[in-house]
Parts: C-alpha cells; structure tokens; sequence
C-alpha cells in the first residue's frame, strides 16, 4: 500500500524531542557508534531486519546489516538484501527529469500540457510544480478506485485519464501537498520523452552509471533473488498486507539496498549524472506564487521540497533528505552539503520511519535544537 508520509514525519518530530536514549550529544561515527543506535532502535521498535549505509568524503564507507530478511526461514538481512524503498524513487525520477532538461529535451518550466494536451484543465501546471509537490493535482490514493484498491496492478495509463476528471484541490504554486500523483505523471513524461519505458530510462541512465547492480524498478511477479519481506506490528509480528508495485511506478516502485542507496552521494555531490548547478536546483526549496518559501511547522524539524525530495531545514540551512514507505517497508536517506557526508537506511517494517530518522538525528543531527539530555 502507497502511504502518504508526511503525518509519519511530524510523529517522527515528536519522537526526536521525547527518545534521549540514543539522541545524545554527536560522537565520533564509528561502526561501534552504529552499532549501538542501531541495535537499541530495532529492539525499542521491533523492526525485524534493517540496512544502513555511510558515505564520507574522506572515502570511508559504513555498510552495515541488522536482523532478518525473513521471520519465517530465519534469512539474515545482508549487504545486497533488497528492500522496497517506496518514495525514494522519487529522487531517482527527479535526477531523470534533471537529465532530460540538461539535454535539451524539457525544461522544469514547460507546462504538462506540452506532454498531455487532452487535460487543459492542467495547462498552469508545470513539471517544476510536479517535483514539489505544488501542482494541486489529486492524490492517486485518495480517489477510488485506487484508494480501496492497491493491491490491484493499475497502470499508469489507468490511473491518470481518472485524475485528470478530477478537480485541482487548490491553485497550481498556491500550496504545498504532498502528492504521488506527481511523479506517475513524470514518469510518463520521460517514457514520451526518451520513447523507452521508465524501467529502461532508469537501468540505462541512472543505474547502470552510478554502479547499483541491486536496484530496480520493482515487480511484484518477478523473480528477486535477496529480496526481503515486509512486516507489520501491532502488538505482534504479522506480514504485510500486499500491494502492488505497479500502481506506485515512478513515484514509489523501487527495490534496492542501503549500499545503493547511498551511491547518489555522487550525484549530490556533482560527481555523477548532472550538473553541480542541476544538483543546486534539485535542492532549492519550493517557492511558491507569493514568492514565500514552503516550509512545514514543527518545532523539532522543519520540512520543504526539494524536487523529488523531503528537505530539513536546519536554520539557515537545507538538508537534503527524502523519506519512503510503502507496505511494509520503510527507507530514508539524508545528505549533509557542508560535509559531503551521506547516510541511507532501508526497514522491513510499516511505520518505521520514525525510528530510521531518529538513528540519522543520532548519528548525523537533524534538529535545530540539539541538546545533551
């Protein structure tokens, strides 16, 4: 099942300011300080099995695997387990856009009217308000049929004809709403674009260059070796009710691994696929009509939108940062600009996204306020 995230991060908000057990003081990043985060986290939270990965600009690299892949054979999570990553796809889908747009082929600006005439409805939308979350455009998973059916393997091609009959829930740049119809949209734009699948796009332009032999667009019928399962807990440890990968596509449709993951450290940091000037745009916060920056409340963290990104403001500062989920898995990553460090995790639970980013705040910080309890 597609969640939608964002309550999840302002309960995430609250968890910070309450759990002092492991939000202590920063310490030295070692594997033993990891370690200890980690293990207390999957334990308060009974997250079965879980991936993180560190990336320094010094060279040094963190890669760690905790717990199980799968309860019922008792398979240990390694390295190369693949998990679903839910919305972290998004990030893959901007960097596609971002691609295009240094080639020539489309610009954030263009109106998506150029790429589906038959909506006018949508003629003051542009691709920029897509990668936002500022289009105004219906959330695929609060219409039906969709919102009752996500097990069921819609298409792209099902789903947007219906979204399009819809009326826009507010002025296109006049709010921000977090949205997965956005990126099924653009992923279609680039199949129009690129005339290849979004599938190819990704494993051509993207994942083969940046080396993640364990990332794909997912499938729920395919044949993965390494994959992991996905869990609930309420009160106990049950499987995850099943759904689709088709429905989420280029807005929540990859499988991968932590260590892959944090391979778009280079791209964050200039080295890979797009431009620095690219990766300043990706991270430049939502503006919208009124010129005034979209920033969340919250007293612990503050959120914007980057494109294809869930970005922490911290002060003056941006975080570039982008959280998934979908059933029974959760994934977050956070990348720090001022010193090129990255960190990535991945969880076989629903509803651990909380406990992904409290490990991040205690490794790396997160808050504005941090404090020694």
């Amino acid at each position: 099942m597609i969640k939608r995230y964002l309550a999840i991060i302002y309960l995430a908000i609250f968890l910070i300011a309450l759990v002092s057990g492991v939000c202590q003081a920063k310490e030295p990043v070692t594997e033993q300080r990891v370690d200890e985060v980690v293990t207390k986290m999957m334990e308060e939270r009974h997250i079965p099995g879980l991936g993180i990965a560190i990336s320094m600009p010094s060279g040094t690299m963190i890669t760690k695997s905790y717990g199980l892949s799968n309860l019922e054979y008792n398979i240990p999570v390694e390295n190369n387990s693949i998990f679903e990553i839910g919305s972290l796809t998004k990030t893959f889908t901007a960097i596609g856009i971002l691609m295009l747009q240094e080639l020539g082929k489309l610009s954030v600006h263009d109106r998506i009217t150029k790429y589906f005439p038959q909506y006018p409805a949508w003629n003051d939308i542009t691709i920029k308000h897509l990668l936002q979350h500022t289009s105004g455009i219906k959330e695929v998973t609060d219409v039906e049929p969709f919102k009752s059916n996500q097990g069921k393997a819609w298409t792209p091609q099902e789903v947007i004809p219906v979204i399009a009959e819809k009326p826009l829930d507010f002025e296109p740049g006049q709010k921000a709403q977090y949205s997965n119809t956005g990126c099924i949209i653009l992923g279609i734009v680039i199949e129009k674009i690129t005339g290849i699948s979004y599938r190819d796009f990704l494993a051509k332009n993207i994942l083969k260059p940046l080396g993640m032999t364990n990332t794909m667009l997912g499938s729920n019928s395919l044949i993965v070796p390494k994959r992991v399962s996905g869990y609930d807990y309420t009160g106990t440890i049950t499987n995850a009710e099943y759904a689709s990968l088709t429905l989420p596509y280029a807005s929540g449709a990859i499988i991968s691994t932590a260590s892959d993951v944090i391979k778009l450290a280079r791209v964050f940091r200039g080295e890979a696929l797009i431009s620095k000037t690219s990766v300043q745009e990706m991270f430049a916060p939502a503006r919208l009509n009124d010129g005034t920056e979209y920033i969340s409340p919250g007293k612990a963290l503050r959120i914007t939108y980057g494109y294809g990104l869930d970005e922490i403001v911290k002060g003056t500062k941006i975080i570039p940062a982008k959280t998934g989920g979908i059933s029974g898995f959760n994934a977050f990553f956070a990348y720090y600009p001022e010193t090129l460090t990255m960190v990535a995790l991945t969880a076989n639970l629903s509803n651990s996204l909380e406990a992904l980013i409290i490990i991040a705040d205690a490794l790396f910080g997160l808050r504005e306020d941090k404090t020694t309890p």
